[in-house]
């Protein structure tokens, strides 16, 4: 018999066994109860995931769940919405057969349709492809292109890839005689991140939302796998990133750097050291993500994409449950927030913005 129950950061134990019975090509750090648990205390929404099993096939569902009412909406009932933690979400599986991918939709939009759940929005893992599971249930968009490094191949092989500024900039960054560090398991420059990283947020006027707090980078160096690589020019910290590992794969999360240092090419270093890093020990693939951006002159993507030609797509989805509602929900938002509608307006949950 099909099995589906919802599973909370009260069952994190559960949570992690279930996903060990994913192949191992589907474990993935943005899938694990710690990595919700990040952004439900950074007040992202509530941590859930919904697994379904049927004939010894599973798949998992994390996401975060938020009352739409709290945002000041009078409406006629208690409605919700869902959608991803930062980073990559989507449905994980040990199967890709139609027939439970039906059957799973099946149960998953009874759990939608008997919580008031009126939308859905999701970024696919373009790691994992995840987005051909769902492509007949939500509506499904390409967004952008993102780089990736196969560290099948050795150093040499992918030294040979980058472009030539890329190198150009590697052999300007060696001559300054930069020291590198990279910590896995103890932390002891995480103050020194913190402080690069507001101070890069601030240089680039940043969203809001990626001002991280203290309690975010606490949690996040203690309860998630990373490695953390610091460049110093003698003793001084002059910038730093952060990668999430798991299994098969590194995926750049956070990086930070002090401006009068730039000129030296300190984060040309960093992805160079990581891919020796990720070589060494054993990782499958290093995901740089992507840029800005899908423009193709988008500099963050060019600079990503010196170091590897190998390109991965970028995919989200959404589905509204209830027309009616989502559509009440828009309006009011239109009416009370007339100057954000075309800001927002390519945006699902826009209704989310307020100011």
């Amino acid at each position: 018999m099909p099995d589906s129950r919802v599973l909370s950061l009260k069952d994190k134990e559960e949570w992690r066994f279930l996903l060990t019975k994913l192949p191992v090509n589907m474990q993935d750090v943005y899938y694990t109860p710690e990595y919700y648990e990040l952004y439900e205390k950074y007040g992202d929404g509530k941590a859930l995931c919904f697994v379904y099993e049927k004939a010894n096939k599973i798949a998992l569902y994390p996401f975060l769940i938020n009352r739409i009412n709290d945002l000041g909406y009078e409406l006629d009932n208690e409605y919700y919405d869902i959608q991803g933690a930062y980073g990559y979400n989507g449905i994980v599986y040990s199967s890709d057969s139609q027939d439970f991918i039906n059957s799973f939709y099946d149960e998953f939009n009874k759990f939608c349709e008997g919580n008031n759940i009126i939308a859905e929005f999701t970024r696919f893992n373009p790691l994992l492809k995840n987005s051909n599971f769902s492509e007949r249930h939500l509506t499904t968009h390409y967004s952008r292109q993102t780089v990736y490094i196969d560290l099948s191949k050795n150093y040499e092989q992918l030294l040979n890839g980058y472009s030539p500024p890329c190198k150009r900039n590697i052999k300007a960054a060696n001559k300054n005689k930069f020291k590198v560090s990279i910590y896995d398991k103890q932390y002891p420059y995480r103050k020194d991140f913190i402080n690069l990283y507001q101070e890069t947020m601030k240089r680039l006027d940043s969203e809001p939302y990626l001002f991280f707090n203290d309690n975010y980078f606490q949690d996040l160096f203690k309860y998630n796998p990373l490695i953390q690589i610091v460049i110093f020019k003698e003793d001084l910290p002059i910038a730093s990133a952060i990668f999430l590992c798991k299994d098969n794969y590194l995926h750049y999360h956070l990086g930070a750097s002090d401006s009068e240092y730039l000129i030296f090419r300190p984060n040309n270093l960093i992805f160079d050291e990581i891919i020796k890093y990720g070589i060494k020990q054993g990782f499958k693939l290093i995901h740089l993500g992507g840029g800005k951006s899908s423009a193709k002159n988008d500099s963050l993507f060019r600079f990503k994409k010196g170091f590897s030609d190998s390109i991965s797509e970028f995919h989200i989805g959404h589905k509204i449950y209830n027309e009616a509602v989502y559509k009440k929900v828009l309006s009011i938002w239109g009416e009370k927030y007339p100057n954000l509608v075309s800001k927002y307006s390519n945006i699902i949950l826009r209704y989310r913005f307020l100011d």
